[in-house]
């Protein structure tokens, strides 16, 4: 069972929306299951310490994961300066069995506002609890507003080292991340979009000597997302994911559902 716990999360360990229009967490994987609102780059909504909680439901595997994000107001390279750490937890197809793969650290984020345009650019680093384990991520991320800030075209690049631990017994290969999406932003504060990602592996991964997953380990998805505003500082962030891998081992679609204070 923990064996088959240590697969599933490198196969489904994914990018979950946290906070509306605010850092989400990038993807550890073999291979991603991110994509949408994860391409935003125009998160940085105001200083101060926010809070947020996240679910993952697919047939497989679920997930959950609580994150604390401080917007610090300082300014660095003409950008706002941000950092977050988050605790994810997995869980199998029946909510059961549940352990704490890693711990996810964002230490440096950082957010120009170019007007109509929002730069985005981060170093996170995925420190493994129960999986053994670790991986640095660099994430860059553009936004264009459009028609009066009606619409939004968003994509977003993250490149994945990951190093697993002896007792992993393989060599994990590092991957690259592609998202893109369309937004519609509406004068209420709520937001509708639709997706599409991709992920592939830049290096091999290797098993016992063997080759796995090297040719059918690519990703790729599209699906909706959406944001609204229950109150003045709490939002509830949801998203469908249609889930276009071609392994049919762990091929399924996802629905994720977050909270953000």
């Amino acid at each position: 069972m923990v064996k088959k716990f240590i697969i599933g999360t490198l196969m489904l360990l994914s990018s979950l929306t946290i906070y509306a229009q605010s850092p989400m967490l990038p993807s550890m994987s073999i291979p991603s299951l991110g994509g949408g609102t994860n391409a935003h780059a125009g998160t940085y909504t105001g200083d101060g310490v926010f809070v947020g909680v996240a679910t993952l439901h697919s047939q497989h595997l679920n997930f959950a994961s609580a994150s604390v994000l401080w917007n610090t107001g300082w300014d660095v390279l003409g950008a706002k300066y941000s950092m977050m750490i988050a605790q994810p937890m997995l869980m199998d197809g029946n909510y059961q069995n549940h352990f704490f793969p890693v711990v996810y650290i964002t230490p440096l984020q950082l957010s120009w506002d170019l007007g109509t345009t929002k730069l985005q650019g981060s170093y996170s680093a995925l420190i493994g609890r129960e999986l053994p384990v670790d991986a640095h991520l660099i994430s860059v991320k553009a936004t264009q507003y459009i028609l009066d800030g009606k619409y939004s075209i968003n994509g977003g690049v993250t490149y994945e080292h990951r190093v697993a631990r002896p007792e992993l017994g393989r060599t994990l290969g590092s991957a690259m991340v592609f998202e893109a999406n369309i937004s519609r932003h509406f004068t209420n504060g709520s937001t509708v979009g639709v997706f599409g990602y991709y992920n592939t592996n830049t290096s091999k991964e290797i098993v016992e000597g063997r080759s796995l997953f090297n040719d059918i380990s690519g990703t790729r998805g599209i699906g909706v997302d959406t944001s609204h505003p229950l109150g003045k500082h709490l939002f509830l962030n949801g998203k469908f994911i249609y889930d276009m891998q071609p392994n049919k081992v762990t091929r399924c679609n996802k629905v994720v559902l977050s909270l953000a204070y």
